[in-house]
């Protein structure tokens, strides 16, 4: 059995991922997310080390501090240490993608390739239908507890409105056919909600003439 699929560090991901202050980032999504990562596998150059960083991604995560993904990184190197380095390194290379939200800055284009896709799984909710998005969003907000509602909704708001305004929400084709337009509603629905505003055509709607 490959070193990042140990009972062990399965039991200790389990165990990481059922912490009370989380609400969307537990186990669950971790387990879809490795389900649509196998679907994924043809379309991925290094499937080992999309795997690692899928599982380990948000192994150490709290909203109030900024180095999760950092920190996730080790202990993904000090549990599976096992692994060749260059897996290693090509994994955390994906972890730190996902924190920054962006691909990496390299030459390497299959490790671009693989990052566009683990950011477009990352984001995949934001194109579920109306219902699942709805409970995405509330789960997102428990995970900001701390936040007063207006500082939220503020902080939310801004942040949906960068993925709104960006040439495509989806990085990768199979997510920008089946999820781009359902996410754009999506995204241009809650904007609206978390400013008390009525919805606005969004950016592809108003370039139609909508």
């Amino acid at each position: 059995m490959e070193a990042w699929l140990d009972p062990g560090i399965v039991a200790e991901l389990r165990a990481r991922h059922a912490e009370p202050h989380r609400a969307w980032h537990g186990w669950d999504r971790v387990a879809a997310m490795l389900a649509e990562a196998e679907d994924l596998a043809h379309a991925v150059a290094v499937p080992s080390a999309f795997v690692l960083a899928v599982l380990f991604h948000t192994a150490v995560f709290d909203r109030r501090r900024a180095d999760g993904p950092q920190a996730s990184a080790a202990l993904m190197r000090s549990l599976a240490g096992g692994t060749p380095q260059p897996v290693l390194e090509r994994a955390e290379a994906l972890i730190l993608a996902l924190g920054r939200q962006e691909l990496p800055d390299t030459q390497d284009a299959s490790l671009r390739g693989d990052a566009a896709l683990l950011l477009d799984l990352d984001h995949a909710a934001l194109g579920d239908p109306p219902d699942r998005f709805a409970a995405y969003e509330a789960a997102f907000r428990r995970e900001y507890a701390h936040l007063s509602d207006d500082t939220y909704a503020a902080g939310r708001a801004a942040a949906l409105e960068m993925l709104l305004w960006r040439e495509r929400v989806f990085l990768t084709d199979r997510f920008y056919l089946e999820r781009e337009k359902a996410a754009r509603r999506n995204i241009a629905g809650a904007i609206a909600r978390l400013r008390g505003e009525e919805a606005r055509p969004t950016r592809t709607a108003r370039r139609r003439g909508a």
